[in-house]
């Protein structure tokens, strides 16, 4: 088989995904952040405790397997620290992120005592803002963490908690959802006044409101009004792109997701839960990504990963068309064999032409 030739770089894909423009072959980001750490020698815990290493770790893994995703800092379970709580980085091998040590919320009535906290010196900020200055330095997408209400909220006082009181506390469940919201707020201006308008992308994630855990009438009464006001403010002050990955089964959320404005265009990845045949039919206008599900990446058969990587990268030329982005349908494992994410680049190279 003739070897295609590559005619854009990552960062020029990149560009012309988000400017609506042609492309010489899908956008392919694996999505593994401790797999990066794991991959270069480092421990698990640098990917959120140590910026510099958790950039390094990130972009020497990107141009390793020629991925055109280019390093992001995330938190897992952010809220918790960031009002408060306490948090315990990993420190085996089983671990993929922080875990929360002690959380601000125990009780209920907890919540009325919480209040905004300074937000430049908040859990993660700092952390967040130098990783941004990294990526500014190296000429990489700016981003933040914006994420979801609702999922930043349950982490306050845990998911289990959570889902409870929405039934028997609905009132004080709302309240921690508005007070998340007005935090995240603050951070997406701290972010535009240091960076620039324009020059920031917001980056969610929303795993807690799946239909695994809570029902489309609670994500319609608890989750959307909040996700819905939050992006339309966030692209008022100034950010240009939402990144949001819908996780897990959200399938009788869609109608409303739909409703949730990304920017022009954001970019939506999803979960293997829902099939980018759907995803394309909700979200004409954005640029999807998935959904290779990271059970087969980790545990597969190089047989199985390449053809499951195979059949996802043809559903998503048919039916996402120019504005397709591969990627494995959640964040993989560090535990995952590096050949395995070799099969994804392969797979790429072999089937992702236009």
């Amino acid at each position: 088989m003739t070897k295609r030739v590559v005619q854009m770089t990552s960062k020029e894909r990149m560009d012309a995904l988000y400017k609506r423009q042609p492309t010489d072959r899908i956008g392919f980001i694996h999505r593994g952040y401790g797999f990066c750490a794991k991959n270069v020698g480092y421990p698990v815990a640098d990917i959120y405790e140590d910026p510099k290493r958790s950039f390094e770790a990130q972009l020497w893994t990107a141009q390793q397997y020629e991925s055109d995703g280019t390093p992001f800092y995330t938190f897992v379970s952010y809220g918790a620290f960031e009002f408060g709580g306490e948090v315990k980085y990993p420190t085996d091998r089983y671990s993929s992120g922080p875990s929360i040590a002690k959380r601000p919320v125990q009780k209920p009535e907890d919540i009325e005592r919480l209040v905004l906290p300074e937000v430049k010196t908040a859990g993660s900020v700092p952390m967040q803002m130098e990783f941004a200055k990294l990526q500014e330095k190296h000429d990489v997408q700016i981003a933040f963490i914006c994420g979801s209400p609702f999922t930043h909220a349950a982490n306050l006082c845990g998911v289990d908690n959570f889902m409870i009181w929405l039934i028997q506390y609905p009132e004080i469940v709302h309240k921690a959802i508005r007070l998340m919201t007005d935090h995240i707020l603050q951070v997406v201006q701290y972010f535009v006044d240091t960076f620039g308008k324009g020059r920031v992308i917001a980056r969610s994630a929303a795993p807690t409101e799946s239909n695994k855990l809570i029902s489309p009438i609670h994500f319609e009464e608890f989750a959307f009004p909040y996700l819905k006001e939050l992006h339309s403010k966030v692209l008022e002050m100034g950010v240009k792109n939402i990144y949001c990955h819908i996780c897990g089964d959200h399938n009788k959320n869609l109608p409303l997701w739909a409703q949730v404005s990304f920017g022009d265009p954001g970019m939506i990845s999803f979960g293997h839960e829902i099939s980018l045949e759907t995803a394309a039919k909700y979200f004409p206008d954005q640029i999807i990504a998935g959904n290779v599900d990271p059970q087969i990446i980790a545990k597969g058969s190089p047989e199985q990963v390449l053809n499951a990587c195979r059949e996802t990268i043809e559903q998503g030329k048919r039916y996402c068309k120019d504005r397709y982005v591969f990627m494995g349908g959640c964040e993989l494992s560090p535990s995952t064999p590096p050949y395995n994410i070799y099969l994804m680049q392969k797979a790429r190279d072999e089937f992702g032409w236009y």
